[in-house]
């Protein structure tokens, strides 16, 4: 900051969104390793495991958390920001993890209210908090996504994928999210009737980026726990992660959130006239 100048504004971590219309595409593993991926670019990095039921992160990278979500939702009105920490599992490579609860029937405890205030106190100590949501969008993740500074929209070849991503989409641009939405084709290079390079047309999205196909990596590193850009840094996965990451980190200043009055379900179902 140039002397002289003063503003009120303070700089706060980013919220990175990582959704998808349907699982089983590769979200959980694209998210842990974007985190990873920061973590190499000297930035301070929350992953939030956003599947409250059955969220795979600390499978993906072997963890066996002390605390998940579920007990900072407990104490989160008496907690500080810079007490919310003590609930994160850290990772070796330096990424602070906030785990889902351990049985999917502590998920009902896990109310959007409360997630948000913590992604909020989570933001004063954090460059980035990526978010790695539950599939589709309902409850807590449309909350998530509101808040949000970017969102990676996940997808892959499969025609079902396709087409519910084009609903989302759609529901993104009703909800006036587009502009701040990214689309993120996963194995653009298995082997389908679809080409990749018609996807940005089908899907109205001008500008994509890719992940290639090496399910053998991928399934590797998500069933030894030990993300590929750590043990692979040089594999094609790895280059197109760190790429990704790059577009993220280089878009500059802090994305100016505004003031909504009117409620996501009136965006979705307005009122006839």
């Amino acid at each position: 900051m140039s002397e002289g100048v003063q503003t009120n504004t303070i700089q706060q971590g980013k919220v990175v969104a990582v959704c998808s219309a349907k699982g089983g595409i590769g979200k959980t593993l694209i998210s842990v390793n974007l985190a990873v991926s920061l973590i190499k670019k000297n930035l301070n990095v929350c992953l939030i495991d956003g599947d409250f039921q059955f969220g795979d992160v600390s499978v993906a990278m072997d963890l066996t958390p002390t605390y998940t979500i579920r007990d900072i939702i407990e104490e989160i009105e008496d907690l500080e920001s810079n007490t919310v920490t003590n609930f994160l599992t850290r990772h070796s490579s330096g990424v602070s993890v906030l785990a889902a609860p351990e049985r999917p029937e502590y998920a009902d405890l896990v109310v959007s209210e409360k997630v948000i205030t913590i992604i909020n106190k989570l933001r004063d100590n954090f460059d980035y908090i990526i978010v790695d949501c539950d599939a589709g969008i309902q409850g807590t993740t449309l909350e998530m996504m509101e808040i949000a500074d970017e969102i990676l929209v996940i997808t892959n070849l499969e025609m079902t994928a396709l087409k519910n991503t084009k609903l989302m989409l759609e529901t993104l641009g009703k909800l006036e999210f587009r502009e701040k939405s990214q689309l993120i084709i996963n194995r653009y290079t298995m082997e389908s009737l679809i080409k990749a390079e018609d996807v940005p047309k089908m899907l109205g999205e001008e500008k994509v980026i890719s992940i290639p196909n090496n399910f053998k990596l991928a399934s590797q590193s998500l069933n030894l726990g030990i993300p590929f850009v750590i043990s692979q840094g040089k594999s094609d996965l790895a280059k197109a992660v760190f790429k990704m990451t790059e577009s993220l980190v280089s878009k500059n200043g802090i994305v100016e959130r505004k003031k909504e009055n009117q409620s996501l379900l009136k965006k979705l179902f307005p009122s006839p006239r």
